[in-house]
C-alpha cells in the first residue's frame, strides 16, 4: 500500500515539475512581441481607430473660413492679385515673399480656403518648419473624420502616408486644415484651411462613405499663362523654404510644356494603352479629384518621343483634373512618388502648361546659354 502511494507521489511530482518547467521556459523560447515603437522622427503607425475626432476652437485664419471676404480685407488689406481660375472660385494672393505670402479662394464673396506659407501668429498653434513630432506633442492626429454635408454623411479616412505628411485637423466652425509636410525635410510647408465643400472637392484622402464633389469648370481655356506662372511661383516658394535654388524658367521651356500637353491630346492612342485610355475616359466622366489621372514615367517618355522635341534629360508630371494648383503642388512635395522630381532645382529648367482640365509640368536639364525669364520672382 505504501509503495502504491509513493508511486502516485512521484508521478504527481514529475507532472508538477514538468508544468513548472514549461511555464518558466516559455517566455525564453517564445517571447511576447514588443509593441511597435514610434520612430524618433515622430512618424505615426498605420493602426487606425474609429475614435471620433475632436474639433479645435476656430482661431486665426480658420475663423475666417465661411466669412465675407470684406471681413478678411478689413483685417489684412487688399489682395496683390485676383486670378480667375476657370473653376467656381477666384484666387486672391496677398504678400510677395516667403514671410508674408498667402492665398485665399473666394466664391460669391465668401472665403472658402486660405493657404498660409508664413509663420504669422494667425496659423498658431502650427508653425512653418515644425516636425510631425512637434504636432503630435500638441494634439492627437486622427485617422477618421465623420461629418455631414448637405444632409449626406461622409466618412474620411487617412492612410499612414496621409497621417505622416498630410494630416487633417478639424475646427468647431465646420472648417478643416490640411497640413502639408515636406517629404524631403520633414518640415511643415503650408497650412491649407478649407470649408467642407472644398475638402470634398480636393479630397486627398480615402472616402469610406459619401461621394466626392465634382471639379466644376466654369470657363473654357486652352492654356492659362497666369495660372502657370502662379504654379511656378509656389514651387519656387517651397524650394526657398528648403534653402534650395529656385527653378529657372524660359519662354522655350513654357512652349515645350504646352507642346507636350497638346501632343497628348492629339495622340492619346499612341501614348496610352487601351486600358489606360479607358482610365482617362473614366476620370473625365467622373471629373472628381479623388482619383486623378497621372502619366507613368514610361508614358511620359513616349509622350516626349512622340512630340519630336529635342529635350535634355526630360522628366515630368501630368495630372487631370486639377481643382487647385497650389493644393496639387503641395501634395506633390509631400508625396515620395513625386517629390524626387523636384530635387535638383539648381540645374533644372521648369515649364508648366495649365489648362482648364489639368496641368503638365516639364523638368529638364538647364542649358548653359539659354536666357532665363523667371526664377524666384513672379513673371
Amino acid at each position: 500500500m505504501r509503495g502504491e502511494k509513493m508511486k502516485r507521489f512521484w508521478a504527481f511530482t514529475a507532472v508538477f515539475l514538468t508544468v513548472l518547467l514549461i511555464g518558466y521556459l516559455e517566455p525564453v523560447f517564445f517571447p511576447a512581441e514588443k509593441p511597435t515603437e514610434t520612430a524618433q522622427s515622430g512618424r505615426l503607425s498605420s493602426a487606425h481607430t474609429a475614435v471620433p475626432h475632436e474639433e479645435l476652437p476656430a482661431s486665426g485664419y480658420a475663423a475666417y473660413i465661411g466669412k465675407d471676404v470684406e471681413t478678411f480685407i478689413r483685417q489684412f488689406g487688399n489682395p496683390k492679385e485676383k486670378i480667375k481660375t476657370g473653376r467656381t472660385y477666384e484666387l486672391w494672393t496677398f504678400g510677395l515673399t516667403m514671410n508674408d505670402y498667402l492665398e485665399v479662394n473666394v466664391r460669391e464673396n465668401k472665403v472658402i480656403a486660405i493657404k498660409a506659407f508664413n509663420n504669422d501668429k494667425m496659423i498658431e498653434p502650427f508653425k512653418i518648419d515644425m516636425k510631425l513630432a512637434d504636432l503630435s506633442d500638441l494634439m492627437t492626429i486622427y485617422s477618421n473624420f465623420a461629418f455631414n454635408f448637405h444632409h449626406e454623411a461622409y466618412d474620411v479616412e487617412l492612410m499612414e502616408e496621409d497621417m505622416n505628411y498630410r494630416p487633417l485637423v478639424a475646427f468647431d466652425n465646420g472648417s478643416f486644415a490640411v497640413l502639408f509636410f515636406n517629404q524631403r525635410t520633414g518640415g511643415l510647408m503650408a497650412v491649407n484651411y478649407v470649408n467642407k465643400e472644398t475638402l470634398l472637392t480636393e479630397m486627398p484622402y480615402q472616402l469610406n462613405e459619401g461621394s466626392p464633389l465634382p471639379v466644376d469648370i466654369t470657363q473654357s481655356m486652352t492654356f492659362d499663362p497666369v495660372q502657370s506662372n502662379q504654379a511656378i511661383y509656389v514651387m519656387n516658394l517651397v524650394k526657398q523654404q528648403e534653402n534650395q535654388a529656385a527653378f529657372s524658367v524660359s519662354t522655350q521651356s513654357q512652349k515645350d510644356a504646352q507642346t507636350l500637353y497638346q501632343t497628348l491630346a492629339n495622340h492619346t492612342p499612341t501614348i496610352l494603352s487601351a486600358n489606360r485610355q479607358a482610365e482617362l475616359l473614366q476620370t473625365r466622366e467622373e471629373h472628381t479629384a479623388i482619383h486623378p489621372f497621372h502619366l507613368t514615367k514610361d508614358e511620359f517618355s513616349l509622350l516626349v518621343k512622340t512630340s519630336k522635341l529635342s529635350l535634355r534629360e526630360p522628366a515630368g508630371i501630368f495630372q487631370e483634373p486639377v481643382y487647385d494648383s497650389t493644393f496639387t503642388i503641395l501634395s506633390w512635395f509631400s508625396d515620395p512618388q513625386y517629390d524626387s522630381y523636384f530635387a535638383e532645382s539648381e540645374t533644372t529648367e521648369l515649364g508648366v502648361a495649365f489648362s482648364n482640365e489639368g496641368v503638365l509640368v516639364l523638368l529638364e536639364k538647364r542649358p548653359e546659354n539659354r536666357q532665363i525669364t523667371e526664377s524666384s520672382e513672379k513673371l
